[in-house]
């Protein structure tokens, strides 16, 4: 398996030309789609279409390392040899893989399920907050639990998989996973509001556990949802971003996607 660089492949996701990060409609049942099949994997661990090309999934983040490749494969794997559609998003990459977004096919009076997002619930793989997802995302919601069940919607072979969160509060843990993108988790001890930052931090005392960084206007967008400094005391917090920073302490997130309150 070839492990991409992974602050090189946030720094190309992020680099996408406008037309890139434009050409496909937000609304799932509004994407234009042609009917594909998957047929395995490349040596780099990317899936392939029947006709041989490779493709780079929209809104997953890299696989960083052997454990996140195998977690990937064997969430995906349920799907291939179906009948899947598939909308292409922009150019190739300079790995030669299509970005793209594949859909299974909808059942009569059924919408039609993405099958990145299906892969983030069931644990084979994180999302990633790039252009032309995060624009579709919708506006930051009020304080509320949000609890979703993988064997509600992944095929029995899948289901077995569960997301592997960092819990903020392990401070070894923690640093152990600096400089890699993660999905962190932990209940909000305090919230500091600076006049370019404000932090959400998992413990009242500095450096004993993780903090959540977010920028000036996306704090007020929070805010203006009624993510106050009040209604957040003792929330569950999960986010994903780059641990770093303070000791590999600070997880900086820029886009409200990259936020999910859980209970």
């Amino acid at each position: 398996m070839t492990v991409k660089p992974l602050l090189l492949g946030l720094w190309l996701l992020g680099a996408l030309p406008l037309a890139a990060r434009s050409a496909t409609p937000c609304g799932v049942e509004a994407v234009e789609t042609v009917p594909a099949r998957l047929s395995g994997f490349d040596a780099a661990g990317d899936p392939l279409l029947a006709d041989g090309r490779a493709l780079r999934l929209v809104g997953l983040a890299p696989r960083q390392d052997a454990a996140e490749d195998t977690r990937f494969r064997s969430g995906l794997a349920p799907f291939l040899g179906r009948n899947i559609l598939l909308a292409i998003t922009g150019e190739k990459d300079r790995w030669g893989r299509w970005p793209a977004r594949l859909f299974l096919e909808a059942a009569p009076g059924a919408g039609r399920e993405e099958i990145a997002q299906l892969l983030q619930k069931s644990g084979a793989a994180l999302p990633l907050a790039e252009a032309q997802v995060a624009r579709c995302a919708p506006g930051p919601t009020a304080i509320q639990t949000k609890v979703t069940s993988a064997s509600q919607v992944l095929p029995p072979a899948a289901q077995g998989l569960t997301p592997l969160a960092i819990d903020g509060h392990d401070l070894a843990a923690v640093k152990g996973q600096e400089g890699r993108y993660v999905m962190l988790e932990g209940r909000i001890a305090s919230v500091g509001e600076r006049s370019q930052r404000t932090y959400l931090n998992f413990s009242r005392r500095p450096g004993e556990a993780a903090s959540i960084v977010l920028s000036r206007k996306l704090w007020r967008e929070l805010k203006e949802a009624g993510w106050t400094p009040a209604a957040l005391g003792g929330k569950r917090l999960r986010a994903y971003g780059v641990l770093a920073g303070r000791g590999g302490l600070l997880l900086e997130v820029t886009s409200r996607a990259a936020l999910e309150l859980i209970d």
